[in-house]
């Protein structure tokens, strides 16, 4: 599996110097993380594509306002795989790696929101 790392050039370049800005970003990923969770698992074990599909439209782009555009990518290849799967089997392995990421996304967000939180 690819190294996530958050990239400090897009924080800076959404953030500048704004901490409170970043601790809120972090803080609603961390707050709503197990909410975005479940709806990935719930979406995907429904079977229905176009409900994952949805829900990975709507759930991706968070992560570039996190400092990891690999992730959010992550979710865009899983996304248009949805488009041409013709069942969400075929999809288990890289829905497997995905959520695997998201987890560590959430490790790398709650170390950078304790950062933050603690820098001087």
């Amino acid at each position: 599996m690819k190294t996530i790392l958050l990239d400090r050039v897009v924080l800076q370049n959404l953030y500048g110097d704004s901490r409170e800005s970043m601790i809120e970003i972090f803080s609603e990923f961390l707050t709503s993380y197990t909410e975005t969770k479940n709806a990935l698992f719930s979406a995907f074990e429904s079977g229905n594509l176009t409900s994952l599909k949805r829900v990975l439209h709507h759930n991706g782009p968070s992560f570039m306002y996190l400092g990891l555009p690999d992730v959010a990518a992550q979710f865009k290849s899983l996304e248009l795989k949805c488009s041409l799967a013709e069942s969400h089997y075929s999809l288990s392995k890289d829905f497997a790696e995905l959520m695997e990421i998201v987890e560590i996304s959430w490790q790398h967000a709650k170390n950078e929101m304790d950062y933050i939180k603690n820098e001087v």
